[in-house]
Parts: structure tokens; sequence; C-alpha cells
């Protein structure tokens, strides 16, 4: 997928960014050459020579970031595979922050995995609520993009 320049990050409007404005941010910023997948169905986003990425894209602040287990070890254990780093990225109206999950494994997988209750997806406006399990994120561990 072409990726072109969109005004919601270049003005500084976080809200509405989604998954492509996010990778163009990130390529941008840190000079990565990320690709969107193609492939509805991929387990991340995108990815390019270095890194695979999976973004989240929030409409509204919350303190706490969080990684759902799933995607966390699905995610971790692809990047291994293909010898490439693991990002996720998390926007909000605050801010983009950039998560090295490959580098911070061990910190994250050391805390309490928490059970939460969640829509079964955010897509497709699905109204079934599933259990999740997920890992608190500390925003201390990203690299934050105002």
């Amino acid at each position: 997928m072409k990726i072109g320049k969109n005004p919601d990050w270049i003005c500084g409007n976080k809200k509405n960014m989604n998954e492509q404005t996010t990778i163009e941010l990130l390529n941008e910023k840190f000079k990565t050459n990320l690709i969107l997948s193609e492939n509805q169905f991929c387990d991340y986003d995108a990815e390019d020579k270095n890194y695979i990425v999976e973004v989240k894209n929030r409409k509204e602040f919350y303190t706490d970031k969080l990684i759902e287990c799933v995607k966390l070890f699905k995610n971790y254990q692809n990047s291994q595979i293909k010898n490439k780093d693991f990002l996720y990225i998390v926007t909000d109206e605050k801010g983009v922050y950039v998560f090295n999950i490959s580098k911070n494994i061990d910190e994250i997988t050391s805390g309490k995995m928490y059970k939460t209750i969640q829509p079964e997806t955010t897509e497709f406006n699905s109204a079934k609520e599933i259990n999740k399990f997920v890992y608190f994120l500390d925003t201390k561990l990203s690299k934050q993009i105002k």
C-alpha cells in the first residue's frame, strides 16, 4: 500500500489517527520504511526489514496502556522468527507511544497478567464481550511523540 502525507499527524491531530497515518509518522520521525500489511488477517499491521509493528489507535486518552497477551506472545514469536524487533504503538489524543516489546519482554512479562472483559473485536461493531488477558505497559518503557 502506498503511503502519502496525511494532514492528521502533520497538524497534530492525534485523536483521528489510523494505521496509515501512524505508520507515516513513524517513517518520518524514525526514518523507518514500514509498509502496511495488505493481508487483513495478518498478526501485525506493518513491517520493514528491522521491525514488525502492531498499532492501537485510541480515540480517548487512557493513563494505562495495555497489550493483549495473545498479541504480545504471537507477535513477539513472529519477531524472533523473522529476526526483527516487535514494536507496539499506542496513539491517543495526548501522543504516540512507541514500545519496543522485544527489548522489554522480560520486564513486561514479569508483571502481573490481568483478566479483563472487553469487546470480542473493535471491528465490525461487535457487541459480544469476552475475557481477554492483558499486561499493562509502563509508559516509561516507550518513546513518546507528542
